[in-house]
């Protein structure tokens, strides 16, 4: 009888242990979506400071780009070499609005998806990921289909 009971009692610790390890923080969620927001969102399209993108992708950011048949790999620096260039051109400026999909995450690692409008119409669906670094959460890669 006293085995079967540290049987049960063992299995009751494990159980509630990795319930605990694999719990979600709640405030990763708000984290997450911060971090996308102030650090891309809006140094994007609303012209902010694009040094604050160095603050939430991280250094060895990639993003993935498949256009018009042709698939491209493309590291932070460059991608920000591509912003500054566009915003160099003086273009109108036009009003986008975005929602958060998914934002679904768990232990270091989390991913989003992200709609982005353009002057009321989709343009933009991300797909970012995340890891959760001991300085916070970074976008470590990015995806898009483009409408």
């Amino acid at each position: 009888m006293k085995n079967s009971n540290l049987v049960v009692f063992l299995y009751f610790l494990c159980t509630v242990g990795c319930t605990f390890c694999n719990a979600q923080d709640p405030d990763d969620k708000s984290l997450i979506e911060t971090i996308i927001t102030e650090c891309y969102l809006e140094p994007l399209y609303l012209n902010g400071n694009l040094d604050k993108i160095k603050e939430g992708f991280h250094k060895e950011f990639t993003m993935y780009v498949l256009y018009k048949g042709e698939f491209y790999v493309t590291s932070r620096a460059k991608w920000m070499e591509n912003i500054k260039a566009t915003r160099a051109r003086n273009l109108p400026q036009k009003n986008y609005s975005w929602q958060f999909k998914i934002i679904d995450y768990e232990g270091q690692t989390a991913v989003v998806k992200l709609c982005i409008n353009e002057e009321g119409n989709l343009k933009y669906i991300d797909y970012l990921t995340l890891y959760k670094f001991q300085d916070g959460w970074n976008v470590i890669t990015k995806q898009f289909s483009m409408f």
